[in-house]
């Protein structure tokens, strides 16, 4: 427990660091170049609404208690203004064009050299990857009923290219190139003998993002899992070699590191026979005792085994099995209260911590009850790696930015298009999915909370390369937007007219303020509606430890 609120309190300290390091670096930018074009600087600002100052050499520096964005306060680079005037009320000229093209792209560019300066830890160090780099894609599972199904993908399909393209990625990047996918995504699939082409429109995946909403695939692939034994370790110790492949656990296979998490926690601490792949060999070890560990200082969680609602998979051994819930059921309703997705499940199981569950299912039309009571599993390893780590240099951290940056823009750009029947290309990307503030902070702290050190430095990475790119769009509020400006007025000789360019000012600047408002809006949602599914499950049972539950990973990450 100790350990879990000192994560806890590093991984905000991490997020606070930072997400104000970020804006401080963009503001750095703009500050040593106005220094060094000779401009006015009234302040140099971290934060808004200052509760802490101080003048040196004519600049006021501050400290705002509001810790979401700064600033530097540069009278002479404003287009809008008649007149430009110093702290004093003192007139000042306006700056060259060349001097605010400078001191607007100084900010996006002191963002890049951090990006790429943080890149460079990250290249030594390496990334872990969720999985090793894929070139062909074994299909494990697809859901019945789901479009892939429907459209003809089964279990046993090799997909070798995605929309008309090969691929060499993770099953994460896999996934981003389907949610990406503007209008129908294709499959090319090798089916024995045979090669197919399935094509089918992605649809939300509620399974795994209840909250976002997004198309995820319903199928899972089949992934290699190569094992690397610790010193000491109960792996080592049983004859696991480094870069065996992990085949069979119990007779069973495993497609994923989630999945033989969930398998290990299955077991509950019991003796494992292994099947490896160590080069062309079948290797068999016995009766391996995993050892017990905490995670996140917890020593396991209550389940009652199964996957999804209708239930895809009820796991052997587990109460749900042992009360007769079968594949296809579904849960209608548990402890009395109605279903509506797996999640609610999940937090009644949480606090019920052992106490019987009522459920109530639905089995060919027919319903039934049973009763389940929660069974406590412990958490228990192998104490192996795996080493599926990636060293990509700065500019390909950069280029992935780029990308993926276009891609996000490209399809909010053809949802708003869709929702205004200006196109009829389909996408499940939309305005909603993007994060302000807020969830950059979420998605900070959990990097670390969640990941470790370097996965959070990429996210930095991945923060302050996209704070480079954005300010660069050519919007009048924006630094792109003063580049543009200036560059204008060099052109043409003159700069644009007060009364055209107010008038937009004013307008980009309400919809910047909506768009935060906006995105805040749905950040605040996601944190939130977990926490209201919480209270509504039935209040005379004792609150549980906050960790996901009953999800098998092959449908439930």
């Amino acid at each position: 427990m100790i350990y879990d609120i000192l994560l806890k309190i590093g991984a905000v300290a991490f997020m606070v660091i930072f997400f104000g390091l970020c804006i401080f670096i963009h503001e750095l930018g703009h500050f040593l170049a106005a220094k060094w074009r000779g401009l006015h600087i009234v302040a140099f600002s971290i934060g808004f609404k200052k509760i802490w100052w101080k003048k040196i050499n004519g600049v006021e520096y501050r400290i705002g208690w509001i810790p979401v964005g700064g600033y530097v306060d540069l009278p002479q680079i404003d287009s809008t203004a008649e007149e430009l005037k110093d702290e004093a009320g003192n007139i000042l000229p306006r700056a060259k064009p060349l001097d605010r093209m400078i001191v607007a792209f100084a900010g996006p560019f002191f963002n890049m050299l951090f990006g790429l300066m943080l890149g460079i830890v990250i290249w030594i160090h390496g990334l872990p990857q969720d999985t090793p780099s894929l070139t062909e894609i074994k299909v494990e599972s697809v859901e019945q009923n789901s479009p892939e199904w429907k459209a003809g993908l089964r279990k046993g399909d090799v997909i070798y290219a995605l929309n008309g393209e090969r691929f060499d990625t993770t099953w994460n990047g896999f996934i981003n190139k389907i949610l990406f996918t503007i209008g129908d995504v294709t499959l090319s699939v090798r089916r024995g003998g045979q090669d197919l082409k399935i094509t089918y429109k992605p649809a939300v995946n509620k399974a795994v993002s209840p909250e976002e909403e997004i198309a995820y695939p319903f199928f899972f692939p089949e992934i290699p899992l190569y094992l690397y034994p610790r010193r000491g370790s109960p792996a080592e110790k049983a004859g696991i070699r480094k870069g065996d492949r992990l085949m069979l656990l119990n007779g069973k296979a495993v497609h994923s590191i989630d999945e033989l998490q969930y398998q290990l926690l299955f077991h509950n601490g019991k003796p494992l026979d292994l099947e490896l792949l160590r080069g062309k060999e079948r290797v068999v070890i016995r009766n391996l005792v995993p050892e017990p560990i905490e995670v996140n200082g917890e020593k396991g969680r209550w389940l009652v085994g199964f996957t999804n609602n209708p239930i895809t998979a009820v796991e052997p051994g587990l109460p749900m099995e042992k009360a007769g819930a079968r594949k296809g059921d579904k849960i209608v309703e548990a402890g009395g209260h109605p279903v509506g997705d797996i999640s609610d499940i999940q937090q009644l199981v949480r606090k019920a911590q052992g106490k019987p569950i009522e459920l109530k299912l639905e089995r060919e039309g027919k319903t039934m009850t049973i009763q389940v009571t929660p069974q406590f599993l412990r958490y228990t390893t192998l104490g192996v790696d795996f080493a599926s780590v990636t060293h990509p240099n700065p500019f390909v951290q950069l280029k992935r930015v780029l990308v993926l940056t276009w891609n996000s823009l490209r399809g909010i750009g053809y949802s708003i298009g869709n929702s205004l029947r200006l196109t009829e290309q389909h996408t499940t990307i939309r305005p909603k999915h993007m994060s302000g503030p807020i969830g950059i902070g979420k998605y900070l702290y959990l990097s670390v909370y969640r990941g470790s050190l370097v996965v959070g430095l990429n996210v930095v990475v991945i923060i302050t390369f996209n704070l480079g790119i954005i300010n660069l769009l050519p919007i009048p509020i924006l630094d792109g937007g003063h580049i543009l400006l200036a560059l204008l007025e060099i052109i043409f000789r003159r700069s644009v007219s007060r009364k055209i360019l107010e008038p937009i000012s004013i307008c980009f600047v309400v919809l910047l303020i909506g768009f935060m408002v906006f995105v805040s809006f749905y950040d605040v949602k996601k944190l939130v509606t977990p926490a209201v599914k919480s209270l509504r499950t039935p209040k005379s049972l004792p609150a549980a430890v906050e960790k996901p539950a009953d999800a098998a990973p092959a449908q439930n990450k």
